[in-house]
């Protein structure tokens, strides 16, 4: 083995052990599904209850590493952001090193109804974004959202509609997504969130060989 060879190695070993570092244990991973199930459950005093429940639920587990900072329940002049999520000094050294294509930053939503949820709410989030100057949103609900992942209609149309003509990404997740993370990280999830949304709107996929074009080449 020559000495690039041992550098790559050690480099290597350097990116396991970091990696590890970021998995969520199996104490931090039951405390995050002890309160997702009372969020399912529903046993709260007020609707309000339920709201901050979820939102500190979301805090709580991307302040586990702390790789973000969380401001909660800020305003605009004219409206209300749920949750603003910023890379911290430690979240910036590791996205240098493992998680280059992850945003600095995030806009997030939580929806706690009973039922998935409808473009409506996501083009208000939309909104929220475009008034925000944020291209990438988290829009967490207990349902998911309206439509399927091989639709472009509904919510999940909506998602990638935006994401195809406006460049900004709403990465959803409904709460059973958020379950059992043990062994998990969450950059990881974000990152392939984004990527698979990323890819699944890339205009290449549409455009097939036209019958005529190997003639006008040779023309």
């Amino acid at each position: 083995m020559n000495e690039l060879e041992k550098l790559e190695n050690f480099v290597n070993d350097q990116i396991d052990i970091i990696s590890k570092g970021l998995e969520y244990t199996k104490e931090q991973s039951d405390n995050i599904d002890i309160a997702i199930d009372q969020i399912v459950s529903g046993n709260f005093k007020s609707t309000k209850d339920i709201g901050d429940a979820l939102e500190h639920l979301i805090a709580k587990i991307f302040e586990v590493h702390k790789l973000y900072f969380i401001k909660q329940n800020l305003r605009t002049k004219t409206n209300e952001i749920d949750l603003f999520i910023e890379l911290s000094e430690k979240g910036y050294f590791y996205r240098s090193r493992l998680y280059p294509s992850l945003p600095k930053k995030f806009l997030v939503e939580c929806k706690n109804y009973n039922e998935t949820v409808g473009v409506t709410y996501v083009g208000k989030f939309y909104s929220l974004m475009n008034v925000s100057n944020t291209n990438n949103g988290i829009f967490i609900s207990k349902k998911g959202l309206t439509g399927n992942p091989d639709s472009w209609s509904d919510s999940k149309g909506l998602v990638k509609k935006i994401a195809l003509k406006n460049n900004c990404f709403i990465l959803d997740f409904d709460l059973s997504e958020l379950k059992n993370l043990k062994g998990k990280h969450l950059n990881k999830m974000l990152s392939d969130k984004l990527n698979c949304l990323k890819l699944d709107v890339s205009f290449e996929k549409f455009i097939k060989p036209h019958e005529l074009e190997n003639s006008l080449k040779d023309a």
